[in-house]
Order: C-alpha cells, then structure tokens, then sequence
C-alpha cells in the first residue's frame, strides 16, 4: 500500500538518493520532501481525471448571488480541487459554462450538479500508475536542490508527461464508460414538452 513514505522513496530512488524513515526525518533529503510532497499531490492530481480521486456532488446556491456577470453562486466541497463538469457538460459546451472563485462556482444555471476531482490523501486508493506519476514529478522537484542537476527535471518531467498522457486515459477508459447527453435534450422543444431529464 502506498503511502506518503514510501512514495518519496520512490522518487528518492530515480534520483540514486537513500530512502527516508518518514518525511518529518532530520535529512536534508526528508525535509525536501515534505516541503514539496503536498503541493506536488495536488497538482499530479488535479491534471488529469484520475478515476480514484472523482467525485460528484448537488451543490448548495448560496444565498448571496454574485454581483455581476453570473446569476448564481455555489459552495464548493472543501475537497475541490477541480470541477470537471458542470449538470452532465463539459466546461467547453455552452451549457457547461461556469466560473470558479475562492471557494464558490458561478454559473447562469438554476442547479449544479458537478463532477469534480477531489483531494485524496489516503494512499491506499492509489493506482500503481497515479504512484509512479507523482513519484516521478515529485523526483523532477527534488532533483535540482538534491543533485544539483540541471538536465535531470527535464528528463523527469518528460518521462512524467509519459505516464499521464495514453496509458493514464486509457486505464481509466477501461474503468469507465461515460453517458453522453445529447445536446437537444436541453432545446427549448424538448424543455416545453418534459420537465426532467431522465438521468
């Protein structure tokens, strides 16, 4: 099961460096590593649509809408760390179009029903691939202050880009099959003659 630890180790060990008892370790090594593992989860995370770490959620409107350019304002779950879809569409479609600021999403919608990629710390849902993905991006981050190398990020950062690019979607395209609303659904015909979409 992979933990904080062990993934650091991992990373660690592309690096040729010896592995640490845990982060909050004295060695200069750990230090790094805690100061980067965090951020480095998030944003590994939230780059691309990890089966394991989505989410969906009915948001609550807030009773406040905002000022201007958007009719409603929604509270986002505290572990938001992106919206991904917004009532069944695409941020790209014309019916999916929001905003998120701070911690709230605005859209011109009357409900919000999202899909969104959550943080997740347990390590124990971690698929072997989204493992070597954060270990190798957490590696490019320590491997300029750890190695002093200056070719070595790039090397990673490449062999990441590697393993979040084809295989990451296709291993979540054998997890999941997605239902696609059609873009009449919403049409103004098919509104004045049903009032739910049955999904």
């Amino acid at each position: 099961m992979a933990d904080e630890t062990s993934i650091a180790n991992l990373a660690l060990a592309k690096l040729g460096i010896s592995p640490i008892m845990a982060l909050t370790d004295d060695s200069k090594q750990a230090q790094f590593a805690n100061r980067f593992y965090a951020q480095t989860r998030d944003e590994v995370m939230s780059g691309h649509r990890w089966n394991f770490a989505m989410r969906r959620d009915a948001l609550n409107a807030l009773a406040t809408p905002p000022d201007f350019e958007w009719e409603f304002a929604y509270q986002l779950p505290v572990d938001c760390l992106r919206v991904v879809q917004l009532n069944g569409y695409e941020p790209t479609e014309r019916l999916g179009i929001f905003a998120v600021e701070a911690d709230q999403l605005l859209t011109d919608a009357e409900e919000a029903q999202v899909r969104y990629i959550a943080r997740v710390t347990d390590g124990s849902f971690y698929p072997p691939l989204f493992v070597s993905a954060l270990a190798t991006m957490l590696a490019s981050r320590l491997a300029g202050p750890l190695t002093g190398s200056r070719e070595l990020p790039s090397a990673l950062l490449q062999e990441y880009e590697s393993l979040t690019g084809p295989k990451a979607r296709m291993a979540d395209a054998f997890e999941e099959s997605r239902r696609v609303k059609p873009p009449w659904v919403d049409s103004a015909l098919v509104q004045s003659r049903f009032t739910r979409y049955p999904y």
